[in-house]
């Protein structure tokens, strides 16, 4: 069963507005991605698209839409409790070092 996620970010908005940003037409791009100019349009036309598809797009424009995409979802991540308690150690360690590095 495929269930329909609502999203708020339509991605082919943020590819339209990164070309003008970068100033590639969409010739240009199809070209950068090697596919053909009907599928670029295709592509600028869905405002979804499969993830191989925006991998390619992501390497040809240089961006990573992923991320653009995650920062668009208010959900943090909860911190892992022992890598916060090991951060700590090195953050301490690294100052026991240089307080032992400026004695001498």
């Amino acid at each position: 069963m495929r269930r329909k996620v609502k999203n708020s970010v339509a991605i082919n908005e943020l590819i339209r507005f990164e070309m003008k940003r970068q100033g590639l037409s969409a010739p240009e791009l199809a070209q950068k991605m090697n596919i053909g100019l009907n599928s670029m349009y295709h592509i600028l036309k869905r405002p979804s698209m499969q993830i191989d598809r925006l991998w390619e797009v992501c390497e040809a424009l240089q961006l990573n839409f992923f991320k653009v995409l995650a920062d668009e979802i208010n959900i943090t991540n909860p911190v892992d409790p022992q890598m916060d308690q090991l951060q700590q150690e090195n953050k301490m360690l690294r100052e026991v070092i240089q307080l032992l590095g400026s004695s001498k």
